[in-house]
């Protein structure tokens, strides 16, 4: 016999009279009747739906079951979208989308979290040179470059570490190159070095000796040093003046601070601090204060009373009286404790 053609899956054949092809079937009411295609009663092999045929008996024909195929369409190219955006991190075997992970040299690719943290652990260890600081998956030993480091820390104080440990194991290895670390703290490399000069550092402008590595343009590293010596027994005579007198260094910027009148809640004047916003502390016990209610909480005995909640008052002390204190300071009358 001839092969089948594909036709639609439900035939449609007119009832005659009698037995017709494919067998006797009752008339149905619109004077068709409908036939599966693989019912067949004269031997012949059924007749094969075609594609554009199950189509139509899968969505129907109707504008609304165009809208559906549509619709389907569409969500699966979404999905397939999705999912290409999206990966697992071969760390912590999360999914996580593309912008949130981290492509290393080698190919590796792992979630932003896991990254950081396992950078975080190396430079706080100083295990950052070429052959400490490697992709972090069994078997690769891919280096992590500095740019892929800057991308996950800079600004922070991370980054800062990560650079100053790399400058401190540098070891210089071409003829005449030398190190040097400027009291800033940045590392400049210099190609070409004598035992004696100086180099322009390139964060503070200063001169910095090849020798010693500090900051003495125009007098010898002897000369220098001396002056620091004799200088430190300066420094010791000034901290002896501020403890006899009673002066307090702030807690903030560590400038000297001294009270001459008015309460114990005090107010740094340096240009650093009024920067920054300002910044109050005791006067008696030198710890920051933060709150400005603590401007009366810190002195339960009053903020003009030698005592706060650091250093209290001794049972069977006189009581402060507040009032008093105040009317004797506005008066100028001296009290008999400051007499």
């Amino acid at each position: 016999p001839p092969p089948a053609q594909a036709v639609c899956s439900v035939s449609m054949a007119k009832v005659d009279q009698g037995a017709g092809r494919f067998g006797a079937q009752p008339p149905a009411s619109d004077g068709y009747a409908y036939v599966s295609p693989d019912v067949r009663t004269d031997g012949e092999p059924p007749v094969l739906p075609s594609p554009k045929c199950e189509e139509r008996r899968k969505y129907g024909s109707t504008d609304s079951a165009f809208a559906r195929q549509l619709q389907e369409s569409f969500d699966n190219e979404v999905a397939e979208k999705e999912a290409k955006e999206r990966f697992t991190c071969q760390i912590c075997f999360e999914e996580w989308r593309l912008e949130n992970g981290v492509s290393l040299d080698c190919g590796h690719l792992g979630c932003r979290d896991c990254i950081s943290g396992y950078l975080e652990v190396k430079i706080r260890e100083k295990c950052v040179s070429e052959q400490e600081l490697v992709c972090p998956m069994p078997k690769c030993g891919c280096p992590i470059s500095e740019f892929q480091v800057m991308g996950v820390f800079e600004g922070t104080e991370l980054w800062d570490r990560f650079l100053s440990t790399r400058a401190e194991l540098y070891r210089p290895d071409a003829p005449g190159e030398r190190k040097v670390q400027c009291p800033c703290g940045e590392v400049i490399i210099v190609a070409s070095a004598a035992e004696q000069g100086f180099v322009a550092c390139p964060s503070c402008k200063e001169q910095v000796c090849f020798k010693c590595q500090e900051r003495h343009f125009g007098v010898s590293c002897a000369a220098y040093w001396q002056w620091r010596k004799d200088n430190e027994k300066v420094d010791d005579a000034f901290e002896e003046l501020m403890s006899s007198e009673g002066w307090l260094r702030c807690p903030e910027c560590d400038a000297p601070c001294s009270r001459s009148f008015g309460c114990n809640y005090m107010t740094c004047g340096s240009v650093a601090c009024r920067n920054a916003g300002g910044t109050n502390f005791c006067y008696i016990c030198g710890v920051k204060l933060l709150n400005k209610t603590e401007h009366f909480t810190h002195y339960p005995h009053g903020m003009f009373s030698d005592y706060c909640m650091n250093k209290p008052k001794a049972s069977g002390e006189k009581k402060y009286d507040f009032w008093l204190e105040l009317y004797r300071m506005m008066q100028g009358v001296v009290s008999p404790e400051q007499k």
